[in-house]
Parts: structure tokens; C-alpha cells; sequence
């Protein structure tokens, strides 16, 4: 078997190599990489593609409000505390508004969002919350205050459609954890484009799964959704932002609404479940799942 040896030292025999090129280095001539360890070479080739990529701001166009919360995030948090208000004042607001499988399939998709603004109590929205200010902030500052509110909804919209694909008919959701999801797979991709360390986003992710899959109630299936959608969303921005403008907005534009199209469709070409129950006003779900 050749011995290798160093690319940039003829006189140090070495087992490794570039994780990249695949060029034999001596430990002193690779560096840590987020995958492997790449040589200078080809350290020197990233850094050159990064400079020809139009750079994303880490900071809100608009500035941020007290705390460090976007303006976009704050009203948000808004919307869900005031909508959970007006549930603790018209109890009936919990079930006309969730997520019911059945009932969407009747045409009532505005549940497909409202659902997302509702909650079955106290510390439920209290969690909700956290999650948009602390990492809503983040890729808020990322994004921007319009591309946040698109990749926020849409995720909240692809939660919902993954349990209404694959929900009970009978069952009910209603929580913005959809959307929050889709903040951590945005986040997510947002930190690996940038090459931050994410172990301690795909941890939260992880154990936010579990949880879902271990502890009853809590739809798991709207996590996923929400995840995949979000993340899809901050790919496609992050994949636009090596084009120039008007390109750049209008592919961003047209991901969104390439998403959102699909995900209309999978709800439409669903049948509906027949409800043997009588009319929707007086039905009680047979089970009801927070997220």
C-alpha cells in the first residue's frame, strides 16, 4: 500500500484527509468543518464562493422592539393572547375555530390557520409563546418582517394540513406549535447556511418530538408538518439569495407560493370522512390534541 503524505508537507506520512477533496493532510493542515475537516484549499474556495453571495442581514430591517422581540413576533404573541381571551369569553370560539378533520373537508378551511391561534389553556399558550419570542426573534432579525410573517403562516398552514391528511376524522388541534415548528426547521437551516453550530437547535427539535410522541395529546403529526414546511421555506429563501434583484424577491415570492399551492392541493384531493354525527354546532370531537 503508497504511503501517503501531506499535500503541503512531502515529509509527514498521514491517514487522513480532506473530507471535501479527498487531498492526504497532517492534522495541522485541515481545519474543523461542519461536515469533516476541509484542507486550506478548500477553505479558501468556500470563503470565495460565500463573498460572490449576497450576505443576509442577522438584523431586522425595522429594528426591534424592547426585549429584543420583532415587531412581527410581538404581534403575533399579541394575536394568540387575544384570541385566547376571547375563548376564556365565548367558550364555543375553541371548537368552531380548531383544526377538524371532518370539517375541512366540509369546505371550512379558514381552520387550517385559525387553529393556529388557539389554545387549550394557560401554560399551553404560555409554551406557545415562549417559543415565537425566543425563536421567532432570531429569524425575525434573519429574514425580515414580511418573509417571517409568510414562512410563520405557511408553516402553521403545512401543520395543519399533515393532520388533517392524517388525523382522526373525529379529532380536533388547535395550537401554534405548527407555525413554532416551523420556526426551529427555519432556524435550522438559517444557522447551517451561515455555518453556526446547530446541535443545540436539532436537540430542541428532538426532544420537542419526543415529548409529542411520548406524552398523549399533543398532535405530533402537525410538528412534523410545520417542521418540513418551515425548513422548506427558509431553503428556498436561503437558495434565492444568490440571485440578484428583482430575481431574488420574485423566486422568493414564487417558493411561498408554490408551497402554499401544494399544500391546497393535498387538502382538496382528500375525500372527505363521512360524519355520521348530527349537525357541526352541537358535535364534540371524540379527541382533542394540543400542539
Amino acid at each position: 500500500m503508497e504511503t501517503q503524505v501531506c499535500y503541503r508537507h512531502d515529509d509527514r506520512e498521514t491517514g487522513r484527509s480532506c473530507t471535501r477533496c479527498g487531498r492526504p493532510a497532517c492534522p495541522d493542515c485541515l481545519t474543523q468543518a461542519p461536515v469533516g475537516h476541509h484542507c486550506a484549499v478548500c477553505l479558501d474556495e468556500g470563503r470565495q464562493t460565500m463573498r460572490q453571495v449576497r450576505p443576509m442581514r442577522w438584523q431586522s430591517p425595522g429594528g426591534r422592539l424592547a426585549g429584543g422581540v420583532g415587531p412581527v413576533a410581538a404581534t403575533l404573541v399579541a394575536a394568540n393572547v387575544g384570541a385566547f381571551i376571547l375563548q376564556l369569553i365565548d367558550p364555543s370560539i375553541d371548537f368552531r375555530f380548531a383544526n377538524v378533520p371532518f370539517a375541512v373537508g366540509g369546505g371550512q378551511y379558514y381552520r387550517l390557520i385559525t387553529a393556529a391561534f388557539l389554545h387549550g389553556g394557560v401554560l399551553h399558550l404560555a409554551l406557545n409563546m415562549f417559543a415565537i419570542v425566543v425563536v421567532g426573534k432570531e429569524v425575525e432579525a434573519a429574514l425580515g418582517r414580511v418573509r417571517f410573517l409568510a414562512l410563520y403562516l405557511t408553516s402553521a398552514l403545512g401543520g395543519s394540513v399533515a393532520f388533517y391528511l392524517f388525523g382522526s376524522p373525529g379529532a380536533l388541534a388547535l395550537g401554534a406549535s405548527t407555525a413554532t415548528f416551523g420556526l426551529f426547521g427555519a432556524l435550522f437551516v438559517l444557522a447551517r447556511a451561515r455555518q453556526i453550530d446547530t446541535r443545540q437547535i436539532v436537540m430542541l427539535i428532538v426532544l420537542n418530538l419526543f415529548l409529542g410522541a411520548v406524552i398523549p395529546g399533543i398532535d405530533n403529526l402537525g410538528h412534523v408538518g410545520g417542521l418540513v414546511t418551515g425548513a422548506a421555506v427558509a431553503f428556498a429563501y436561503e437558495a434565492a439569495e444568490r440571485l440578484k434583484p428583482p430575481a431574488r424577491i420574485l423566486a422568493q415570492v414564487a417558493a411561498v407560493a408554490a408551497i402554499v399551492v401544494l399544500l391546497s392541493m393535498l387538502v382538496v384531493a382528500r375525500k372527505p370522512e363521512a360524519q355520521s354525527s348530527g349537525p357541526l354546532a352541537r358535535i364534540r370531537p371524540a379527541a382533542e390534541e394540543t400542539r
